[in-house]
């Protein structure tokens, strides 16, 4: 079970891919996982997410043809891109994993018409637990406290863990926003 159990340090958000590369190039860790959100052209009301993973650098991921960020750049709301912190020799797999629980959960969660990923719409076929904490990329010791309500770090929630029954259903757990006591 400790191989499923991931705490995800999200940061941002960036207003745009050059000020995400700027950023990442001067941090001493690397990010696999991030979240854009923003809205279709022609698009009058309807945001949309995308969460990607990426075993090079988010900033080349982002540059890549064809990718889903085209379709958003010009009303391009934010970008957060994620390290998973706990594991240290992290493999594609693992990335993998991350990636398609918070994937199944927006798509559970907002509805798959409003996310342009094309493919991780269910949720991993066994136990999987992440915890997401959300840091001011321009602070990265310092948490967000408060977030629009139609940001990513406002609707993944803090804990999220999915867990497959012996009869092979999935029941999902979560907290949307810990609370400091």
């Amino acid at each position: 079970m400790e191989e499923n159990v991931f705490l995800v340090k999200w940061y941002g958000p960036f207003a745009s891919p050059e000020d995400e590369k700027t950023w990442e190039k001067e941090q001493d860790f690397k990010c696999s996982l991030y979240l854009l959100h923003g809205m279709l052209k022609g698009a009058k009301t309807a945001e949309t997410y995308y969460c990607g993973m990426s075993t090079r650098a988010v900033y080349e991921r982002l540059r890549d043809k064809g990718h889903h960020l085209a379709e958003v750049k010009n009303r391009l709301n934010s970008i957060y891109v994620g390290t998973i912190a706990n594991v240290q020799d992290l493999t594609r797999w693992q990335i993998c994993v991350v990636e398609k629980l918070i994937t199944a959960y927006l798509a559970w969660e907002l509805g798959e018409k409003q996310l342009l990923n094309e493919t991780n719409f269910h949720f991993p076929s066994e136990n999987v637990y992440i915890i997401n904490e959300w840091y001011k990329h321009y602070d990265v010791d310092k948490l967000w406290e408060r977030q629009p309500i139609n940001a990513p770090s406002h609707i993944v929630p803090d804990v999220i863990a999915s867990h497959l029954r012996k009869d092979g259903y999935i029941d999902l757990y979560g907290s949307k926003k810990l609370k400091k006591l």
